[in-house]
């Protein structure tokens, strides 16, 4: 017990040793890239606390622990490890808190408790990816459960000012003005006193960003490239995955032609949304109220198809197979991949990381990602897997 300890204090002197000569030496560089705003150090409670943020950024974790200038265990996406070199890099040098998507957090929650118990700070986005909207995104109740559980101070951050400059589905970096606000700090008592329904409000209204509330003009030449893996349904002829992009503009092959300005507004002809918040939430109320045939029906209908990804299983120690390789198709009953066909009623959850690349989790504890060289539009299947399995 002795000897496990020391290994862990040990390692904690070098984690902190290593991000401090990164933010010493690499941060600076960064955040005149990113066009990050100086601000005061701020400061957190003693004795180890969870640190909670929006997503907006490729690096928010990078501004959030340079304002705080102390380190921070980060938790992440088991994704990142699984690049070759990159994914040893990262395991050996951050240590972050892997959590699988779509699959239940155990082991997570009891890593983040060992590293609250030993007095270190936990970094998290309750919303799991970057926004793709310019708003944020939902938070799971089930955050402020494990929050309780855990029985230590929590610190809510907000990031203002970054949606534009790497969004989810963006391509390159458009600098602009980014601040990191500090915007409330919860005692452990003050969350022992309240329900976790009340504390899952305190955080949702803690971290609500609306890029288009208060809009940051960013520079950019290609400030629309890949914007149909967000826009995916053209509002003019109501047709999915017909909308391309190049550099500040988008084109569908109804006529539709639009342009993002520096603040990520659009305009153009037939384009009836002026914020892609505005046209994203349309495409979802579409999705919502799109007419499928009756489940007792013998009728098996194409939802959505695109050419060429693939499909690899993912091993509880982050390794990869390939299972199948061809045209992504869904259907009232089943999302396949070639001839590998997982049905709607096996599936337990389904999220998206990066460039909308879907990770499935079925009820048999198996988890897949859908992956291809020709970039697709997963928040769409995405959402309409939610409607076919509500």
């Amino acid at each position: 017990m002795v000897k496990r300890k020391r290994k862990i204090e040990n390692r904690y002197k070098f984690d902190r040793f290593f991000i401090h000569v990164l933010l010493f030496l690499v941060v600076p560089v960064l955040k005149g890239i990113f066009g990050i705003k100086k601000s005061e150090k701020m400061s957190l409670p003693e004795g180890g606390c969870m640190v909670l943020y929006n997503h907006v950024t490729d690096l928010d974790v990078v501004w959030i622990i340079d304002a705080f200038r102390t380190h921070m265990y980060c938790v992440a996406s088991e994704h990142i490890v699984r690049f070759p070199v990159a994914g040893k890099l990262i395991r050996y040098f951050f240590a972050p808190i892997l959590i699988k998507k779509s699959t239940g957090g155990a082991g997570a929650v009891m890593e983040m408790h060992r590293h609250i118990k030993a007095g270190h700070n936990i970094l998290l986005a309750p919303e799991g990816v970057r926004t793709g909207n310019g708003r944020t995104g939902a938070i799971s109740p089930v955050i402020a459960s494990v929050i309780k559980k855990l029985k230590c101070p929590v610190v809510t951050v907000r990031i203002h000012g970054g949606f534009m400059t790497t969004p989810r589905w963006g391509r390159g970096i458009r600098r602009g003005q980014m601040t990191v606000e500090k915007v409330s700090q919860y005692s452990k008592e003050e969350i022992s006193a309240m329900s976790a329904d009340d504390l899952h409000a305190r955080i949702c209204d803690d971290l609500a960003e609306d890029a288009y509330s208060n809009p940051v003009a960013h520079k950019g030449r290609r400030r629309a490239e890949n914007i149909e893996l967000q826009l995916y349904l053209c509002p003019s002829c109501r047709q999915f995955f017909t909308i391309r992009s190049e550099k500040n503009d988008f084109f569908c092959s109804c006529g539709l032609h639009g342009t993002v300005n520096e603040y990520g507004e659009l305009s153009g002809d037939k384009i009836p949304y002026r914020t892609i918040t505005e046209w994203d939430e349309w495409e979802r109320n579409y999705i919502k109220d799109y007419p499928l045939p009756k489940k007792e029906s013998a009728e098996e209908v194409t939802l959505l198809q695109s050419i060429g990804p693939s499909i690899r299983s993912i091993d509880k120690e982050h390794g990869t197979a390939l299972l199948d390789r061809g045209n992504l198709v869904l259907t009232n009953r089943a999302l396949s991949v070639g001839d590998t066909k997982i049905p709607i009623g096996d599936i337990a959850e389904v999220s998206i990381i990066s460039y909308g690349i879907l990770l499935i989790a079925t009820k048999e504890g198996q988890y897949f990602e859908i992956k291809g060289k020709q970039k697709y539009p997963g928040e769409a299947y995405m959402n309409f897997i939610h409607k076919l399995k509500s």
